[in-house]
């Protein structure tokens, strides 16, 4: 029974980790969503400044994409939580 225990916390323990990684990466996506929408786009600037505005724009992906994947272990651990309850 021990065993079953350690588990189901170590399932908790993943779970608050998932969520908890979720809403960094939804807290940095809205800041960097506001900077986005701060940023005059017709302002020509040096090549340097132009591959940051891309990079910006590419980590807008990746922090969406991250944020769907830490859902989806969340979603995943609730589930394994809620079984190990049956």
């Amino acid at each position: 029974m021990a065993k079953k225990s350690s588990l189901k916390e170590n399932y908790s323990k993943l779970l608050e980790w998932y969520q908890y990684r979720a809403q960094e990466n939804a807290g940095s996506l809205e800041k960097l969503l506001a900077l986005l929408a701060e940023l005059d786009r017709k302002v020509d600037g040096p090549a340097e400044y132009e591959k940051d505005i891309d990079d910006l724009e590419s980590l807008k992906f990746i922090y969406e994409t991250g944020i769907r994947n830490f859902e989806s272990q969340v979603d995943k651990y609730r589930e394994l939580l809620k079984s190990e309850e049956d």
